[in-house]
């Protein structure tokens, strides 16, 4: 995984951060919107800024890097507006003064960012531990809404977004492999190295259908999820794209711990029935998702305390992966 962003020292952290808010400055610009105050959330897959404006509304300013092309990012924009069309309630696009979905932040007429805005969702994030039975079979139901919503969505010609399959684990796993050193020892990615091989292996023996596979979020955590009256509302779509509802699923669970993790499910089958094979798709798929994350993160130093903290949990479940041992719903003493 590749956000776009250079974020692997506090140099060009720094730079970063002084660049994207620049451009967020200049963005604000291009909108009829009186502001009174920007603030800097984070930067992830793109850069993001809360808007305040003098009327009381909220916005969600993004800068997107140009990894992601201006297709892309138009397409995000209209499954947002499928999803809006089938009642859910997801992030809505504010149109700039050009009539135009995507601001083009530009330098000496080079294009250097784009950018979007976004209606805020009100709600709060809740962390694992708050979550009660209910918010979380309802977080299940809301994934499975989602998936619902993409069984008739006709992407068209001009559609673009990322497969996560086979290809985009392949590509992770490389990065992973050049800059694991600082926090996986030599033995331990042994066992990574055999569970990529086992995971790559069964990705093949999966076939998507209709009922399976579509438009997925993709990063649907916790922390992607904001909770208003009790109700959960589904944020942060950046990495929306085209993937196996198992997937979306098990991207979902990593963060939940695992008596959490049965809550999910049941919430989703309340409205989608799952497959006999659902459980051994979902932990290959999991296997997947912690493999994807340690590489997107193993270049910035500033997250290498955590991940070390972190290799006996992961490897408790590498292992037994490779033992054929289930592991999605057991307590691991290092959990």
């Amino acid at each position: 995984m590749n956000s776009g962003f250079q974020m692997d020292t506090d140099i060009n952290r720094r730079l970063t951060l002084k660049q994207t808010k620049q451009a967020a400055l200049y963005a604000l610009q291009k909108y009829d919107v009186d502001w009174s105050s920007i603030h800097f959330i984070q930067v992830s897959e793109h850069a993001t800024f809360r808007i305040h404006s003098i009327t009381g509304e909220s916005y969600l300013l993004r800068v997107h890097a140009l990894n992601k092309s201006y297709v892309e990012v138009n397409s995000e924009l209209r499954w947002l507006a499928h999803l809006r069309s089938k009642g859910l309630v997801v992030p809505d696009g504010v149109l700039n003064r050009n009539g135009e979905f995507i601001t083009v932040v530009s330098k000496e007429d080079k294009a250097e960012y784009y950018a979007t805005l976004m209606r805020w969702i009100e709600g709060d994030r809740l962390d694992k531990n708050a979550l009660n039975e209910d918010h979380i079979r309802a977080m299940g139901k809301l994934m499975a809404d989602l998936h619902g919503a993409s069984v008739d969505f006709v992407p068209g010609n001009a559609f673009s977004r990322t497969i996560w399959g086979s290809e985009s684990f392949a590509l992770d796993w490389k990065h992973l492999q050049k800059h694991h050193n600082h926090f996986i020892t030599k033995e331990a990615f042994k066992l990574y190295t055999e569970a990529s091989a086992k995971v790559a292996d069964q990705l093949q023996t999966y076939t998507p259908h209709a009922q399976n596979y579509g438009i997925i979020h993709a990063d649907l955590h916790n922390g992607n999820i904001v909770f208003c009256d009790d109700l959960p509302y589904a944020i942060d779509f950046g990495r929306c794209g085209f993937g196996y509802h198992i997937y979306d699923i098990a991207q979902a669970v990593m963060g939940l711990r695992p008596h959490q993790r049965k809550l999910f499910i049941e919430g989703y089958e309340k409205v989608r029935q799952l497959s006999n094979n659902t459980i051994s798709m979902l932990e290959c798929f999991f296997i997947m998702a912690i493999i994807e994350a340690y590489s997107f993160h193993a270049e910035n130093e500033q997250e290498t305390e955590g991940l070390i903290e972190e290799q006996p949990y992961a490897q408790s479940i590498l292992r037994a992966f490779m033992n054929g041992e289930p592991f999605l719903f057991r307590e691991f003493d290092e959990y």
